[in-house]
């Protein structure tokens, strides 16, 4: 019986592509399933589609920050200061969503790994930022910990983005200071590349930190997110 799960998410509401790994899932549950088991009740299901809801939640922010780029670029009435930072607000709380997306998407994961193969942890250890969560992984399931950890850098990279948006994502203030007053949208939505970054600094020596666009993280994480989520789609299917 199809499931479908994917259509209970961002997907069904967006352009993009569900990814293949969740499609290939489904086919598997297709085969797992018949019709009147209840299938909307098992576990796996429910791993499924959380992990893929927050995936499709990534790639709807990412179209957002995308789009406040482009929004109204063609028309009269738009164009100038006042849309520039009309746009670059817009793409900053944006990308405040695109960070929540991203840290829901982890700890989904997480979530998933420790349900399928009953690791002994709080709920609040369900996540790659907790030390529990590893030590328990590698001693209860050391192969499953051998093909997650190789993206436990990027974990933290990516949590670190989390925990500092302050910084990372600072005042428009802080981008007129750096690129000027009358700057274009493109400039006042850049972010800052740099762990050690504070708010004291931005105030003052912005000049000597490294600014990027936002869309350029989602470039950067994207293949990373998807190699995840097939990893996990894998364990859901080898565990249901």
């Amino acid at each position: 019986m199809k499931t479908r799960f994917y259509e209970r998410t961002a997907y069904r509401l967006s352009d993009e592509p569900v990814p293949n790994c969740f499609l290939k899932l489904d086919d598997h549950f297709d085969a797992r399933f018949e019709a009147g088991q209840g299938a909307p009740m098992n576990v796996g299901l429910a791993l499924a589609e959380s992990v893929c809801a927050r995936m499709a939640d990534v790639e709807m922010y990412a179209y957002l920050i995308q789009d406040a780029v482009k929004r109204h670029d063609l028309a009269r009435e738009n164009i100038g200061r006042d849309a520039d930072v009309k746009a670059a607000v817009m793409g900053r709380s944006f990308l405040i969503g695109y960070l929540g997306a991203v840290r829901a998407l982890l700890d989904s994961g997480a979530a998933t790994l420790a349900i399928l193969y009953q690791l002994p942890l709080s709920n609040a250890e369900h996540t790659y930022a907790s030390s529990a969560f590893w030590q328990q992984l590698v001693v209860n399931e050391p192969n499953v910990h051998r093909r997650y950890h190789a993206q436990r850098l990027f974990f933290n990279q990516a949590l670190h983005w989390c925990n500092e948006t302050p910084a990372r994502i600072p005042p428009v203030s802080v981008l007129q200071y750096q690129f000027g007053e009358f700057s274009r949208r493109e400039l006042l939505m850049q972010v800052v590349d740099d762990g050690d970054a504070d708010l004291e600094q931005l105030a003052t020596h912005s000049y000597a930190l490294h600014w990027i666009d936002p869309v350029d993280l989602h470039r950067r994480w994207k293949v990373k997110l998807l190699t995840l989520c097939e990893k996990l789609c894998r364990d859901i299917e080898l565990n249901t």
